[in-house]
């Protein structure tokens, strides 16, 4: 008998998967197969697992699903099921779950939860990638099989149809129950499931005054607690407007809200106590619904919105469909069925008759055949980790520590200075730096387990944005003393850049509904800033940000707005881009390597070939100015770089964090790893490979000092440092993960 190993969300926590993967397991467990599970934690909370649990994996730590490799190979498992949902693996579109299964040797079965039929380009790489690294892939719904093939190219040989499983539901006894709640007597219809706008609860509660009219005691029960994400982020909104909506209609005695998260054998009381259980779904693109199969199995007659698994499921005969948010429809067929005993009773009955093939000690089995039969015939394969060039595997670096940040960080914003490694509280804060540390945050989101502390960074550092925000000068103000008093009325250039930079990257990227609206609102607002912006390096910076809103908005007023920026850049090189000093001024100063990032990022997204190539041409002289056969040495800040002299020393971490973003680029761009080549030199200059051989970064704090001397290190460990040091290793990290250049 093989040894299984289940990866999915588990109870106690709250929601489908983990329901789901927990009664695959005792499915399994009934048929005696031997199993363990490895839990996927949320970052919310810290759940207190049964003893079937073996392993947690933290969704937003990429070293934990390494690790669960390592356990699941240290163990001698012989398969493992996956249970595969957008929104519970960490990184963008849970990416992370990749960088596990790249390192398995044993056979993969992976459970698709939901297949999208228009994927975003990243959620089709990574459902690729999904479907290259498992030797199956299961759909619960015959549709998803189609949509594997035509959508994501995954041969059908791959692909298998194995139905939701539901629980052998035995008479009970609800009398006790409908008591409790007040509704012995009453025709009742039942909803189950997290609360969400998805659900369209509202579609049934329009629905029910007509229904009213007929059947005056009738009782519609909305049973679930609302989504914990949902909650974590919307709070109680949607809930009350629907308690709303029920006064407007005046139902308060036809419609009981139920707010909490139910175990199995409570919801099957309800099911059986119901007459009708509807499913108003918004959209058809749902290809699994476990309260559906499970009011199957309890031989209840369903109304449902036609999704692709209703469709399904609920064809001959075995339910009855309605338009979506057709609520004068779905009030017909309530009626239909509340004046047809015979009806409801054979729509049940042939429901019932499909689910009894879907119980799941006969699912499990069918799981664990097919995970057999795999091992039989392909027993233990090498991984692309052990088949890859050990030389490619030796690269290492520290890990990602946020202790300095948060203690640079109080609750007005990230202080601009530190003594040591001690904020220095009188050089207070600035806009500069606030942005920086904002675009940080957010770029952290997918991959810091801890997200309620960082949601309260990002809080401080966009609140901080907001204040700065002067509306009189249409600008942002920059620099804020200790006592927070403004000592200054509209900032320099570069700051205002910094601030639509960080905006525009944060109303693209973050998955917060709050941050979102809030950081979308500040950037239109602040783009009459950028409108007397001309400096290369402040136009730069907007342009970044510009291009990270239109690439994820798409909206023609900020498109129209970027191809103009982005045009005053490129001509600000006209007269110079053919010359051996091909700078725009004679002096090199700092945060050179912006400019042809943002020539690249704009370039490749307005398909403006000319901006792009220029954007490498520059980077490549600044590459030629600041390497040193493999070592970074950008330029000092004492004196900086002109035809006749380069300054070596006071270097300054910014510069390797430019450095390395503007590589990357470039290397996203071309696809020569080349670039990557330099990104990562430019990286291992804060690690010691740098002119005086010393780390920049302290190992101890989490932080980066201040810059190389010649002299030595400048001890101090200011925010624009150490920001520069978190984004490059993040950025960095992200790349190798990517390119599959490491074993991380």
């Amino acid at each position: 008998m093989n040894k299984i190993a289940l990866i999915g969300n588990y109870p106690p926590r709250k929601c489908g998967i983990a329901t789901f993967t927990h009664d695959l397991n005792e499915g399994m467990k009934a048929n005696g197969v031997q199993t363990a599970v490895l839990a996927i934690n949320d970052g919310l909370n810290n759940y207190n697992y049964p003893s079937d649990v073996a392993f947690e994996i933290e969704q937003n730590d990429i070293s934990s699903y390494i690790n669960a490799a390592e356990f699941l190979h240290t163990n001698k498992f012989d398969a493992v099921i996956l249970q595969h949902e957008f929104g519970i693996f960490g990184g963008k579109d849970g990416k992370h779950i990749i960088q596990l299964l790249k390192r398995l040797r044993m056979p993969v079965i992976t459970t698709m939860h939901t297949i999208l039929d228009d994927p975003s380009e990243n959620q089709r790489k990574v459902v690729s990638e999904l479907g290259r690294l498992s030797r199956k892939i299961v759909s619960i719904s015959a549709k998803g099989l189609d949509l594997l093939n035509d959508v994501y190219s995954i041969p059908k040989s791959k692909t298998v149809h194995i139905h939701h499983g539901v629980h052998e539901i035995e008479n009970l006894d609800v009398i006790g129950l409908k008591k409790k709640l007040g509704v012995e007597n009453k025709k009742v219809i039942l909803t189950f499931g997290l609360l969400s706008k998805n659900k369209s609860i509202e579609v049934v509660i329009n629905a029910l005054p007509e229904v009213i009219k007929k059947h005056p005691d009738t009782v519609y029960i909305v049973l679930g607690a609302t989504h914990p994400h949902v909650l974590k982020h919307e709070g109680e909104d949607y809930r009350h407007s629907l308690i709303r909506l029920v006064k407007k209609h005046g139902l308060e005695k036809n419609v009981l809200f139920v707010n909490r998260f139910v175990s199995n054998e409570e919801l099957f009381s309800y099911l059986k106590m119901c007459d009708i259980y509807v499913i108003p779904y918004l959209g058809e693109k749902q290809i699994s619904s476990g309260t559906l199969i499970y009011t199957m199995g309890a031989a209840k007659p369903i109304i449902s919105t036609p999704f692709w698994y209703a469709t399904e499921m609920l064809a001959d005969n075995r339910g009855v469909l309605f338009d979506f948010k057709d609520s004068v429809q779905l009030a017909d067929r309530i009626n239909e069925l509340l004046e047809n005993d015979s009806k409801r009773e054979t729509i049940a009955q042939n429901a019932l008759a499909l689910a009894k093939e879907c119980y799941w000690p006969n699912v499990g089995k069918q799981y664990y055949d097919l995970s057999s039969k795999m091992v039989s015939e392909e027993g233990v394969v090498k991984t692309e980790y052990e088949l890859a060039d050990e030389s490619e595997l030796k690269f290492t670096y520290p890990p990602l520590k946020l202790n300095h940040l948060q203690l640079m960080t109080d609750n007005t914003g990230i202080l601009q200075h530190a003594r040591y490694s001690i904020p220095n509280r009188s050089h207070g804060y600035c806009t500069d730096d606030n942005a920086r540390a904002l675009l940080l945050t957010v770029m952290l989101e997918n991959d810091v387990q801890n997200v309620d502390e960082l949601n309260r960074l990002t809080s401080i550092y966009l609140s901080y944005l907001d204040y700065a925000y002067n509306a009189d000068k249409g600008k942002f103000r920059n620099f804020m003393s200790y006592s927070r008093e403004w000592l200054d009325e509209a900032g320099t250039d570069d700051s205002n850049g910094r601030a639509i930079w960080a905006l525009g990257y944060v109303a693209a990227n973050t998955k917060v509904t709050g941050f979102y609206h809030h950081s979308d609102s500040l950037f239109k607002m602040g783009l009459k800033a950028v409108e007397d912006i001309y400096h290369p390096r402040s136009l730069a910076y907007s342009i970044l940000g510009l291009t990270h809103h239109s690439l994820v908005h798409g909206e023609n007023e900020v498109i129209e707005f970027l191809k103009k920026k982005a045009e005053q850049l490129f001509s600000t090189f006209d007269k110079t881009i053919d010359n051996e000093w091909l700078w725009h001024d004679e002096k090199v100063s700092y945060g050179n390597s912006r400019v042809p990032q943002a020539m690249i990022f704009s370039g490749w997204y307005l398909k403006d070939e000319k901006m792009a190539l220029r954007g490498l041409k520059i980077l490549d002289w600044l590459i030629e100015k600041q390497f040193r056969g493999n070592i970074f040495s950008p330029i000092g800040n004492n004196g900086w770089l002109t035809p006749e002299n380069k300054a070596q020393f006071d270097q300054q971490p910014l510069e390797a964090n430019g450095m390395i973003d503007a590589c990357l680029q470039a290397e996203s761009y071309t696809g020569d790893d080349k670039y990557g080549s330099y990104a990562l030199k430019a990286l291992a200059w804060f690690t010691g490979d740098n002119d005086i051989n010393v780390p920049v970064y302290d190992f101890s704090t989490g932080g980066s000092h201040d810059g190389v001397m010649a002299n030595g290190i400048n001890m101090n460990e200011g925010a624009e440092s150490t920001i520069s040091w978190l984004m490059s290793l993040q950025n960095i990290s992200l790349y190798l993960r990517e390119t599959k250049k490491i074993n991380l």
